[in-house]
C-alpha cells in the first residue's frame, strides 16, 4: 500500500488538488494500484464493490483508534489554548472523520493540504495555518509566529517544517508504537536556524503527556 500511496501522491499531489480530482477518485486510483502491486486483479464491478467497503470502513468508527494521551491532552488544554489542525490529509478528515470521532469541537481552525495545494513541510500551508489562527485571536490582540506551537509525528513535515516557518515545534516520536505508521517518510526536511541533532533531540517527545512540561517552561502564552 505504501508504494501505491507514494506513487499517487507524487503523480497527483495533495490528493489531486491541481487536477481538480475528488479525494474519492484519488483513493480509487491508489487502492487499485495497491491491489495490482500485490498481484490481485479484479473486474471493474468486483473492484468497485471492494473499494466501497474499504471507503466505508474509513468512514466509520472502526477505521480509527483514539490514543489515550491525545484525549487527555485535549481535555487539559482546551480551555487554556487556542487549538487548530494542520494536516496532509484529504478534506474528509476534517469535515467528516473528526466530527464522527467527537474531536472537532476541540479545534478552532482546520487547514488541510487538499485545500491549500501544498503539503507540510511547505511554508505555504503553515502560512495558511497562521492566518487561520490570527482570525480567532481576540479583537485587538496580535499573534506572533513564534507564539504558535506545532506538534506532529513527522520529523520532516511537522517539526522541521514548522520551525522553518517560524513556529515553535515539538516532534512527537511515536516510533515505539507499532500501531502508528508515518507514511510520508520520503519527505525532505527543510533547514531552519539552529537545526542540529541536539536541537531535534531537545524538542522530541514520545507522548502528548509531556507537552504540559514544555508549555510550563516555554514562552507560549494562552
Amino acid at each position: 500500500f505504501k508504494e501505491a500511496y507514494f506513487k499517487h501522491l507524487t503523480e497527483f499531489p495533495c490528493f489531486g488538488h491541481d487536477e481538480l480530482m475528488s479525494s474519492r477518485d484519488w483513493w480509487i486510483r491508489t487502492v487499485k494500484t495497491a491491489l495490482e502491486l500485490s498481484g490481485r486483479h479484479y473486474s471493474d464491478a468486483e473492484f468497485h464493490r471492494f473499494f466501497r467497503r474499504v471507503y466505508q470502513h474509513y468512514g466509520s468508527l472502526e477505521g480509527y483508534e483514539r490514543l489515550a494521551d491525545a484525549d487527555m491532552f485535549l481535555e487539559n488544554v482546551k480551555s487554556k489554548y487556542m487549538l487548530g489542525i494542520t494536516t496532509n490529509t484529504p478534506v474528509r478528515t476534517v469535515e467528516t472523520v473528526l466530527p464522527m470521532l467527537g474531536l472537532h469541537n476541540y479545534f478552532k481552525w482546520f487547514v488541510c493540504s487538499r485545500d491549500v495545494g501544498v503539503e507540510k513541510p511547505g511554508k505555504r500551508i503553515f502560512d495558511e495555518a497562521f492566518e487561520q489562527a490570527q482570525f480567532w485571536m481576540p479583537q485587538g490582540e496580535t499573534l506572533k509566529r513564534d507564539e504558535v506551537l506545532h506538534i506532529g509525528d513527522s520529523l520532516a513535515a511537522d517539526f522541521c517544517g514548522a520551525k522553518a516557518s517560524g513556529f515553535q515545534a515539538l516532534f512527537l516520536d511515536r516510533s515505539s508504537n507499532p500501531r502508528v505508521t508515518v507514511y510520508q517518510d520520503w519527505l525532505r526536511a527543510p533547514h531552519y536556524d539552529g537545526k542540529s541533532e541536539e536541537d531535534i533531540a531537545k524538542y522530541s517527545i514520545s507522548s502528548l503527556f509531556q507537552v504540559s512540561d514544555y508549555l510550563s517552561k516555554s514562552n507560549v502564552e494562552a
